[in-house]
């Protein structure tokens, strides 16, 4: 299905396709533009007639995948779903796009791209905080998300959370992958450490702290 649909597109479209493909599988520095002239059957002078060179080509791919989230994100958000629901197709969206984002990707992008790498983290820290924080409004306006949460605190921890472990420094000293770390941060946020028990036994003791204090 996915060849068929890189056939009847394009030339320029093709070439995106297929090297979206190799790249956020393999990473970028290991794929020469011969190899995907190659696989597509074109010339180079195909290629260089839609792209300057791979950086371009690079550059125009993941501009597309962070369009793509953004779409993916406001599509989720604005839909007529409930919180809840709204909260699950946004854990599951997030989980499928980061887990396409291999982690010879992720690194060569810091290595060898820093100005990319820069505009992913960009990203992050705006589009993602603009839509995760309208997904948290709606949940404390609905009586979802507890009252006595900072909404601005709960967003600068999520965001801060998702940039410093979705790292390629970090995920390559560690043996989770990026949707492995990206599932368990939703878990962590939106269910919590503790069992049912042992929320109960600590919010016990912080309110006898609090009596004793007054």
């Amino acid at each position: 299905m996915v060849e068929h649909t890189i056939r009847s597109t394009s030339p320029k479209e093709r070439i995106i396709a297929a090297a979206r493909e190799r790249f956020l599988r393999e990473g970028f520095s290991k794929v020469s533009i011969d190899e995907l002239a190659a696989d597509l059957a074109i010339s180079k002078k195909t290629f260089y007639k839609f792209f300057e060179n791979k950086d371009d080509l690079l550059g125009q791919i993941v501009e597309r995948i962070l369009r793509d989230m953004n779409a993916g994100f406001t599509a989720i958000i604005t839909s007529d779903a409930s919180f809840v629901q709204k909260l699950d197709q946004t854990m599951a969206f997030v989980g499928r796009q980061v887990g396409r984002l291999a982690r010879p990707f992720l690194q060569d992008l810091q290595r060898y791209a820093p100005h990319y790498w820069q505009r992913v983290q960009h990203f992050r820290r705006q589009r993602m905080a603009v839509n995760i924080g309208a997904l948290f409004d709606q949940g404390i306006t609905g009586g979802y998300i507890r009252e006595d949460i900072n909404p601005r605190v709960l967003l600068m921890a999520f965001v801060g959370t998702v940039e410093s472990v979705i790292n390629p420094a970090v995920l390559s000293q560690e043996s989770f992958s990026s949707d492995q770390a990206m599932r368990s941060i939703l878990r962590i946020f939106f269910h919590g450490l503790l069992t049912e028990d042992a929320s109960r036994e600590l919010m016990s003791l912080q309110q006898n702290q609090t009596s004793q204090s007054i």
